[in-house]
């Protein structure tokens, strides 16, 4: 089934690449052009992790669950056949920004820890806790208690969850490694164009959440 779903995926990003565009790129690119001032202005000499390092991630953090919330509005909206517009995506996402959050970072932790125990214990997490983002979102559940909804929910779709995101994770890598290869090859190294290159590739990101939510529909659905 995880085929169909990809397939399902790319057609349900195509058609609605335009709305998802409005509601992350503003962001991304934002993220992306302190990114790149941040990195431009570290000292190579320095030891130890940059407090600007640790700003940037903090801001990526704060920044992340409002358009992924918004989008995760708008692709349950789409489903409903009752589109949103981007700014009322976002306006959902930011009356639910504390709790998303609070299951960024929660999850987050637990998949680092989970991954510095030999990787394995962090991917069989990440694919447990892929539905807490959508029951905190849509369900309005809090952290704890979305993290628990998603153990319980993704139990039945563990495998479909692990091959379309390791799928999605060698394509969107892989591709991003080749590119990044050739332009080294031509000898292109612009600053602009490393930059258009981690906003594109920070755009694709979106089909991860496209492909869990697409399998999400289908535990809700039957569930229902």
């Amino acid at each position: 089934m995880a085929l169909t779903y990809l397939k399902q995926t790319w057609f349900f990003f195509k058609m609605n690449l335009t709305a998802i565009m409005k509601i992350q790129l503003p962001f991304i690119i934002i993220l992306n052009i302190i990114g790149t001032i941040v990195l431009s202005s570290l000292d190579g000499e320095q030891q130890g992790i940059d407090p600007s390092v640790m700003m940037l991630s903090l801001v990526s953090l704060l920044f992340l669950p409002l358009y992924w919330g918004a989008t995760i509005a708008y692709l349950n909206s789409v489903v409903q056949d009752r589109p949103l517009t981007a700014f009322q995506a976002l306006q959902l996402s930011l009356s639910r920004w504390g709790s998303l959050f609070l299951t960024y970072f929660i999850s987050g932790a637990g998949i680092v820890l989970g991954l510095m125990m030999f990787i394995i214990p962090g991917l069989y997490l990440t694919v447990r806790w892929s539905f807490a983002d959508y029951h905190c979102m849509l369900e309005k559940s809090s952290p704890l208690e979305a993290m628990k909804d998603s153990w319980e929910t993704t139990r039945e779709y563990f495998w479909d969850l692990l091959t379309g995101l390791a799928c999605l994770f060698v394509l969107i890598t892989g591709a991003n490694v080749t590119v990044s290869w050739l332009f080294s090859t031509i000898g292109i190294d612009s600053l602009i164009v490393r930059s258009l290159q981690d906003i594109f590739f920070g755009f694709l990101n979106c089909l991860f959440m496209i492909y869990g939510f697409r399998v999400f529909c289908v535990m809700r659905e039957k569930q229902s």
